[in-house]
């Protein structure tokens, strides 16, 4: 256990500025950096810095390489902040298709309010042992969602109806986070269904399970404005067997792993999309693309992704 006391003070923005210039950045415009300071915390920032600083040196504070400039850290912060947006754009158009292919699906081959009853799925070892299960904690979400009726078509049935308790699931599923509805998915009873689900998307029943705990972690990610450039993927997708980029991507759980998945999900569910074209695009404009950090080819423009 760690014995040491937390002992950093506040500081000032013009503080802020004065730190990054003793510690060696080059800083030509000191209203740029006041103004992204004021509206972009001073922690959030740090991360962007880490890049351009020198390894540790005797346990001394590090410096910054003698050619970075602050100009560039701010390059590398709206280079971030535009890959979550294109990020973001894609991953609404899988989520909503996933969610669609749900309720399509399961309403049909079993019926409109399948999703309150356990003997639809799958029993788990915890549930053996009477424990708590994947469907105590998805049945008390359910019915706070109908208890909060946060959503008017929510407030709307129970207004209008008193049987069944809850809502049919193609209401259900809207109300749901993308983290429950994958959940749900992981979790149906019949490998039948799971199946005819997964085929909509194109991918193995198994690869999607792990696309979309993948995409929901993504997307929390982007929700809450995190870095994505030099991400560590802590949940990281299974690729097919026969995937072109296998051979490049083992081992790697940058966000090339994440854009392939992307890629793939939306030939099939928007073959009309052109959000390869953007992501390449964005890396073009960007003279110091951090590529090899991103998981990518050093030279990016050959990477196995535009090819595919």
């Amino acid at each position: 256990m760690v014995n040491k006391k937390y002992t950093k003070p506040s500081l000032s923005i013009s503080q802020q500025i004065e730190f990054l210039i003793a510690q060696g950045l080059q800083l030509s415009n000191q209203e740029l950096a006041h103004h992204v300071l004021s509206t972009i915390s001073y922690y959030r920032f740090s991360s962007y810095l880490l890049p351009f600083k020198l390894s540790h040196q005797n346990g001394s504070p590090r410096q910054f390489k003698k050619i970075a400039t602050f100009e560039q850290v701010w390059q590398l912060y709206q280079f971030d902040r535009e890959l979550r947006l294109i990020v973001s754009d894609a991953i609404e158009k899988i989520e909503v298709a996933f969610r669609a292919a749900l309720i399509n699906v399961t309403s049909q081959l079993f019926h409109p309010f399948w999703y309150v009853e356990r003997a639809y799925f799958k029993e788990s070892k915890a549930n053996k042992s009477k424990k708590r299960d994947f469907f105590d904690d998805y049945l008390k979400t359910i019915k706070a969602i109908s208890i909060n009726k946060q959503e008017v078509f929510i407030q709307h049935y129970h207004q209008k109806y008193d049987k069944p308790e809850f809502p049919p699931i193609w209401m259900m599923v809207e109300a749901l986070s993308f983290g429950s509805c994958s959940k749900m998915f992981d979790n149906i009873q019949s490998k039948e269904v799971r199946n005819e689900i997964a085929s909509f998307l194109g991918q193995h029943t198994t690869i999607i399970e792990s696309w979309m705990r993948s995409l929901t972690y993504t997307r929390n990610l982007c929700a809450h404005h995190s870095r994505l450039w030099n991400r560590w993927f802590v949940i990281p997708p299974l690729i097919p067997k026969n995937a072109p980029i296998t051979s490049h991507i083992e081992g790697n759980y940058r966000f090339q792993l994440i854009a392939f998945v992307i890629h793939q999900l939306l030939e099939k569910i928007s073959p009309e999309s052109n959000w390869r074209q953007k992501l390449f695009e964005l890396f073009e404009k960007n003279e110091n693309f951090p590529g090899t950090t991103m998981g990518f080819n050093s030279n990016w423009q050959s990477d196995p992704l535009w090819l595919i």
